[in-house]
């Protein structure tokens, strides 16, 4: 098991060992066994061997069977931090928790002078784990909900009551619970309600605030909570309810998605209600139904919105016939025009101007009949296709494994509508996209079924190519790539010597593929709860190199599984909640865009075969064989570019500097780092949350969010004259981490630690 923690005394070193001792004995055996150890006996041995209360509870979760939940996550401590910051920025004498599981979020608090703790558990085996670890405080423990009492009043509740029974008239979601320890808040106290995000919005729970202002409790704040808040091992979405006795007028919301977000939030509800809404936080008024996750969805609308003259109109007022009936029914008898929109139920499929273009079975689709003095039928299509259009119908859509849209829920959509003549050149443009990529399709089914048109299909697409410029734009990806790549990129084209050019472009092709597992990686670990399970499978894959040894092949495998994964987040209903919970719907959307680039590692494999198959790979080369090489490699640079140059200008590798606090945020000095140059572009960017200055990030153009880089590649080294010089990660060695240099015109490296690397890579090696 992980080394544990402990704090020890002189004269208790003897008795602090021989409990570890007891205590490793104890979980050793439980794994062994896999039987269900008693948590009060845990409890026992993890007081005697110096442990701290939150290293006790987190001991007794893991190991004390299927009743309780896992270690402590990142946001549960932040949830945790939230509410010991209210009490205590209320100074609060008496505190209150009551609780349905296993977690004590006043933990921090029973260690304050001057506060009286209460804890009050719903489970008896948990009081008595609680009263073996508070054994040495002033705090209290009981089961069951106290009784009202005169001289019972606390200046800070937290109430955590179960979800999904119902019992006194409740809603599912404990209010009979928060009813029950209403009498108990003092007149200028505050009581916190931990519970399902379904409250708000629940038929069941329609009730449940009406009834708790009579009671005297009015929301203060609503805190949005990601996945993992409320238990471990489910993806419920939670939500933090504030009460006040003080009847409000305005109230907060906010995301707490980190430990970083409590400050801010905390510091915003003491201050009382502005106009400006901060990074993660805005005041509403009481009756304003919206949630922070809400505001920030118009927000990203709002950026999606494409740009130019349009109006907002309603799906419903462009109808020429309000009848909407499924695809697989005849049309009216009394129909006289073609106008028809073809849209599917599902939020994630394809929107349609032709019956035969879809790919959904007609009964799952809606068939619209638009009213072409209102709007072009391709137009709405390709508008309800895109980026925009696609955010706007997961919006309204609903279901818990599916996706899908009401009619009167899609009729409803208000969509960005330009004038009918600027519609009818969009759909023509498209229209003739369309048409340019059907003629390259049937130009190379001639090639393949007849070489005797080569001379014709080369002369056509030459033609075309000098219009476009392509030749000159791949030459020129340099300007444009990311710094460590456009250096390489650079260097290999203005080589004249056949074999160091070859060398440079394999060092290219391999730098992209640590490169692109970056960037999907990166952002897997940024939306997902589980992330260390799932980076675990991937650094440490079943007979074959991991990252101890990270080869060519390696990093090709990550990024496709990475990227992959990108794409499956922000497609599952499920896993995009989780997503947009803990890292906001901004970082969701750019995350979208990025699985496209996983097309990208089938033209890096073809690179790794050519290396590896090399005939002098490791040994002597004949320049007309690098030559030859050189020239059979120029079809995967050129795939490479299309599968990836247009993603890569959207999300680009920063290095943020100072910042400075903003009252909508946070501004940052941030490095662009693109092109080959080592003077990088200064811009100032502003984001809603905090980023590590001087951590490489990737960010995504004009969004307010950031995704920091995992430490596969650093910018400068220890002890070394340049900073611009980058380093790439390359395998374990015995004095720390081989790092090395594919820009420079010889290949640099040294050895160094670095603290955040080693914890990535010991994920799911287990410990000892």
């Amino acid at each position: 098991m992980a080394k544990l923690a402990r704090k020890k005394t002189m004269g208790d070193d003897v008795n602090h060992e021989a409990a570890q001792r007891k205590l490793r004995a104890l979980i050793d055996t439980a794994r062994v066994s896999g039987r269900i150890v008693n948590p009060v006996e845990i409890a026992s041995h993890a007081r005697e061997a110096g442990l701290d209360l939150p290293e006790s509870l987190t001991v007794v979760r893991k190991y004390a069977g299927h009743n309780f939940g896992s270690a402590d996550s990142a946001l549960e401590e932040a949830l945790a931090f939230f509410v010991c910051s209210l009490a205590s920025s209320e100074k609060a004498s008496r505190v209150l928790e009551y609780t349905a599981d296993d977690r004590l979020r006043v933990a921090e608090l029973t260690a304050t002078d001057g506060s009286e703790i209460s804890v009050f558990s719903r489970d008896a085996q948990f009081a008595d784990v609680l009263n073996v670890l508070l054994a040495d405080t002033s705090a209290s423990v009981s089961v069951g909900i106290p009784v009202p009492a005169a001289k019972a009043q606390f200046d800070t509740i937290i109430c955590a009551p179960p979800i999904g029974l119902r019992s006194n008239g409740g809603d599912g979601f404990g209010s009979e619970v928060v009813s029950a320890l209403a009498p108990t808040l003092s007149d200028d106290g505050l009581l916190c309600w931990i519970t399902a995000r379904g409250v708000l919005a629940s038929r069941e729970a329609r009730s449940t605030f009406p009834a708790l202002a009579k009671n005297g409790l009015h929301v203060a704040a609503v805190i949005d909570l990601a996945p993992g808040a409320l238990a471990a091992g489910t993806n419920i979405e939670g939500t933090l309810i504030v009460f006040s006795r003080l009847e409000q007028e305005r109230k907060l919301v906010g995301a707490l998605r980190g430990p970083e977000d409590v400050g801010p939030i905390v510091a915003a509800l003491k201050t009382g209600p502005v106009r400006k809404p901060g990074a993660v936080w805005a005041w509403l008024s009481t009756d304003d139904q919206r949630s922070f996750m809400d505001l920030e969805h118009e927000r990203l609308i709002r950026k999606l919105t494409p740009r130019g003259r349009h109006e907002l109109r309603t799906i419903r007022s462009m109808l020429a016939d309000e009848r909407v009936e499924r695809a697989d029914r005849p049309l009216p008898d009394d129909f006289q025009g073609t106008a028809l929109l073809f849209i599917p139920e599902y939020a994630g499929s394809r929107v349609t101007a032709d019956l035969e273009e879809q790919t959904v079975k007609p009964r799952s689709v809606y068939r619209l009949i638009i009213n072409a003095k209102q709007a072009n039928p391709r137009f709405l299509a390709q508008l309800l296709n895109s980026p925009y259009g696609r955010h706007l119908r997961s919006g309204v859509a609903s279901g818990a494994t599916i996706q899908r849209v009401s009619i009167d829920a899609l009729l409803s959509l208000e969509l960005a509508v330009p004038d009918l003549a600027t519609q009818e050149r969009i759909a023509r443009v498209g229209s003739d996209i369309g048409l340019l990529q059907a003629a390259f399709r049937d130009m190379q089914a001639t090639l393949e079924q007849d070489w005797a048109g080569l001379t014709d299909v080369a002369e056509r697409v030459d033609a075309l190519k000098a219009v476009l410029d392509i030749e000159r734009r791949i030459a020129d990806w340099w300007r444009e790539l990311p710094y460590p790549l456009a250096t390489i990129y650079r260097r290999y084209q203005v080589s004249t010597v056949s074999k160091e050019r070859l060398e440079t472009l394999l060092h290219f092709f391999e730098m992209f593929a640590v490169y692109l597992a970056a960037i999907g990686a990166s952002h897997v670990k940024a939306l997902r709860q589980d992330w260390p399970d799932v980076l675990a499978k991937w650094l440490h894959p079943a007979g074959s190199a991991g990252i101890e040894r990270a080869d060519f092949g390696f990093w090709i495998g990550l990024a496709g599984a990475s990227l992959k994964d990108t794409a499956r987040i922000t497609s599952d209903k499920e896993l995009r909640a989780i997503a947009i919970e803990t890292g906001g719907p901004e970082l969701v959307q750019v995350a979208s865009t990025l699985g496209g680039l996983g097309k990208a590692t089938e033209p890096l494999d073809v690179a790794r075969r050519f290396r590896n198959s090399w005939k002098g790979h490791g040994g002597h080369l004949k320049a007309s064989d690098a030559e030859r090489l050189d020239r059979e490699l120029q079809q995967q640079v050129r795939d490479l570019y299309e599968a990836t140059a247009s993603l890569l200008r959207a999300v680009q590798l920063v290095r943020p500097g100072m910042a400075e606090v903003t009252d909508t945020g946070l501004r940052y000095k941030v490095d662009l780092l693109a092109g080959s140059d080592p003077t990088f572009e200064v811009r100032q960017v502003e984001v809603d949350r905090q980023v590590k200055t001087g951590a490489l990030a990737f960010w995504g153009q004009n969004s307010r969010t950031m995704c920091r880089a995992l430490p596969f590649f650093r910018l400068g080294a220890p002890q070394q004259p340049q900073e611009t010089s980058f380093y790439v990660f390359n395998r374990v060695e015995n004095g720390g981490f081989r790092w090395i240099c594919y820009q420079e015109a010889r290949e640099q490296e040294f050895v160094a630690q670095d603290e955040e690397l080693s914890g990535i890579i010991a994920l799911g090696k287990g410990t000892g």
